[in-house]
């Protein structure tokens, strides 16, 4: 069985921590030293959780004819290839996040994970279903 496993995605890592930098910043400038400081901590943790997390593969992300099985902080979960309607990558920038559409129109993201666009056919090859594009393109 094919088994396609997206990858971290280190630009969208790279933005956070830039955005938490950011914010740390504005709140110094408007006087909350101590709030700033616990925020960025606190931040900045949770984002080398999920890192080292992703990079021991107790997160991850695969996609195979079954469906797609992903594990987010403490549980596995699963959307069966029936429930799946169509994949949709919306890009802002250098920045995408996969999108997988239901049939009841439920919407679940994979904001941290990297799919190429021949990554993006295969999957949508193995899973049978087509790739709704930004400008309402489709493609099979």
């Amino acid at each position: 069985m094919r088994t396609i496993d997206l990858d971290i995605s280190w630009f969208a890592i790279l933005a956070t921590v830039c955005g938490i930098s950011l914010c740390y910043v504005m709140m110094n400038w408007v006087a909350l030293h101590g709030v700033a400081s616990s925020l960025v901590v606190v931040s900045l943790s949770g984002v080398a959780l999920i890192v080292l997390m992703t990079l021991t593969d107790k997160r991850f992300v695969h996609i195979d004819k079954a469906g797609i099985c992903y594990r987010t902080w403490v549980k596995t979960r699963y959307v069966h290839a029936d429930e799946i309607a169509s994949l949709e990558l919306q890009k802002l920038g250098p920045l995408q996040c996969l999108k997988v559409v239901l049939h009841n129109n439920r919407r679940v993201s994979f904001p941290y994970w990297f799919i190429d666009d021949a990554e993006l056919q295969k999957a949508a090859q193995v899973l049978s279903v087509p790739i709704v594009g930004k400008g309402n393109q489709v493609s099979t």
